[in-house]
């Protein structure tokens, strides 16, 4: 689920300074002294990829635990208080203070 976004280095490129070479006359940020990523970076890097996924889907899955029925309750009033624009926005308010002091 990584996207293509402006690194701090000032490249664009996916996930970050350290998945990719964008210039293609560097060496392998390993540090190896191929002229290109060696399967050794690359695994290294795919490693803390799948790493760090795993991380998140344990996350959600304690998140949602934690506050799914409330977040699921909110996300109906959200809808309910767009599909009727302002009107009740006051009952929306109280709606979720009751929803999140409970």
């Amino acid at each position: 689920m990584s996207e293509t976004k402006e690194c701090s280095c000032g490249t664009k490129q996916h996930g970050s300074c350290e998945t990719g070479m964008q210039d293609h006359h560097a060496k392998c940020p390993c540090g190896c002294g191929s002229d290109h990523c060696c399967p050794m970076h690359m695994w290294k890097v795919s490693f803390h990829e799948a790493k760090k996924s795993v991380m998140v889907d344990i996350l959600k899955a304690k998140i949602q635990k934690a506050y799914g029925k409330k977040m699921e309750e909110t996300a109906d009033l959200m809808l309910e208080a767009m599909e009727t624009k302002k009107k009740g926005e006051t009952k929306l308010k109280h709606k979720l203070h009751e929803i999140w002091e409970k």
